[in-house]
């Protein structure tokens, strides 16, 4: 599956993963609004990917459920940086869904995108790349056995790069991506 985002930066590569991840949020809880939830998601091309990984993880259920209360959340898990009415609204998502098992479906589909941070994280593109399609090879698997449509990777082709095979991927500078607003792909927003 690897020459699907062949030529997809790593930025691209996120917002596919985000593009799964509001698929099957929609797809299996309906009912459930999840804007809040889209709205941590997306910023994370937005900015250095420390930072988004910080934002990102507070819509995480086994970080954001780690404790049971609002203040110990913020205090234990965010160092008083965790917004109460943030809090409030992705905490209200997840009631009767999950109480943040790391093993719940959803905590695992919504988990990726950490995963990818880590495996990005002061790696070059070479030891990134084929660790990151694992990952997103998992989220895809978790559509097809719900048989929810593959988003389609179409909506990408702002990501594409020119991927010479005579330059080593470590240097093209433009394979990482920019820092770009990319709400415009999701169906959620």
């Amino acid at each position: 599956m690897i020459t699907d985002l062949y030529d997809i930066t790593m930025t691209g590569r996120f917002c596919y993963a985000f593009m799964c991840i509001e698929k099957y949020l929609i797809t299996i809880y309906p009912e459930v609004d999840w804007t809040p939830i889209a709205k941590k998601m997306w910023q994370w091309t937005t900015h250095f990917w420390d930072d988004s990984w910080d934002v990102y993880s507070e819509i995480v259920p086994d970080f954001i459920l780690e404790f049971p209360t609002y203040e110990e959340t913020n205090k234990r898990a965010y160092d008083g940086e965790l917004d109460k009415s943030d809090y409030e609204a992705i905490v209200a998502c997840y009631k009767g869904i999950t109480n943040g098992n790391s093993n719940d479906e959803i905590n695992r589909v919504i988990h990726v995108p950490i995963e990818m941070g880590n495996e990005c994280e002061g790696s070059d593109f070479s030891w990134a790349e084929p660790r990151v399609q694992e990952w997103i090879d998992e989220l895809e698997k978790i559509l097809i056995y719900h048989d929810i449509e593959i988003p389609s990777k179409e909506y990408l082709t702002s990501f594409r790069y020119d991927r010479n095979p005579k330059t080593p991927p470590d240097e093209n500078p433009h394979r990482w991506g920019d820092f770009v607003d990319t709400e415009y792909l999701s169906i959620i927003l």
